[in-house]
């Protein structure tokens, strides 16, 4: 099947490799050659494939699903691989590999499909590892924990609680390290603490808060979109004075009963079994 119109009039005899990255609405897409790549999409667009020193390792048709995964080298620099280095946040960033062939002008085809699941830095290469779509068709499904802690994601189908209900507003006076940590001033109005755990919302772009301490907020991963916005702010059309940039923050969750039913009165759907015994009342053991 054929999954993207290539323009090309390269003669050369050999394969290249398009790999296109999407994370939510967000997509990243880089080329094997040496030099940009643009290709025709399905609706007439041209799509730009920039180049990158990156390769992947041999795909392997397998039953086994630790072996089906792939691995692909990027250069330790190379910012796009950089940020996987980082903990990744909720949201599944997929692989999709395309195969062309230079002498055959005109067509690409879908070599190889999963996610990436994680990284690491093995002298001057980040290791991007990834594992192929079909093998989450194998694995048994998610059963309910037996633990003190909730299980349930905040804001998600368990815990049952709207977010919409709980974003505060605030406005961004700095950001340093790239976007990953955020003054706002509105966050003060929390004790210590209060944000950790919970999500950063910046136009459709979410982020994981880490830390919380007064005025500032540390995330997960970097989001230089909000520190270039605030760099170069929007101007108020009549006035013609810098507008503010807005932001939205939910408050997390340490995911303890007491918290569950404090901080939010959502105890009924707390997810978890404080009143475990420390030790097997049977055999002495320890349970947890």
């Amino acid at each position: 099947m054929t999954y993207e119109t290539i323009d090309s009039s390269s003669a050369e005899g050999r394969p290249y490799y398009l790999y296109q990255f999407v994370e939510g609405a967000q997509i990243w897409r880089f080329t094997s050659r040496a030099e940009a790549w643009t290709s025709t999409g399905s609706g007439g667009d041209t799509i730009l494939w920039e180049p990158a020193a990156v390769a992947h390792g041999d795909v392997v048709q397998t039953s086994e699903i630790e072996r089906g995964r792939l691995e692909l080298t990027w250069p330790v620099s190379h910012p796009f691989a950089r940020r996987f280095l980082a903990p990744m946040g909720n949201r599944p960033v997929t692989l999709t590999i395309f195969r062309g062939h230079e002498q055959v002008p005109g067509e690409t085809v879908a070599h190889w499909k999963g996610r990436v699941v994680g990284a690491e830095v093995e002298g001057q290469r980040i290791l991007l590892q990834a594992e192929s779509i079909f093998s989450t068709l194998r694995r048994a499904g998610v059963r309910a924990k037996y633990q003190r802690l909730c299980r349930h994601a905040l804001y998600g189908r368990g815990c049952a609680l709207d977010i919409a209900l709980h974003w505060l507003t605030g406005t961004v006076t700095a950001v340093a390290g790239s976007g990953a940590a955020v003054t706002i001033p509105e966050a003060a109005e929390q004790p210590d603490g209060w944000f950790r755990g919970g999500v950063l919302r910046f136009g459709a772009q979410l982020g994981f808060i880490t830390g919380h301490v007064g005025t500032t907020l540390t995330l997960s991963c970097p989001m230089p979109e909000l520190a270039a916005a605030l760099a170069a702010p929007e101007l108020d059309p009549e006035t013609g004075e810098p507008l503010p940039v807005l932001i939205d923050i939910a408050p997390g969750c340490d995911l303890r009963a007491a918290t569950c039913g404090a901080k939010f009165g959502n105890l009924l759907n707390f997810g978890g079994f404080p009143e475990i015994p420390g030790r097997n009342p049977l055999g002495g053991g320890s349970i947890v």
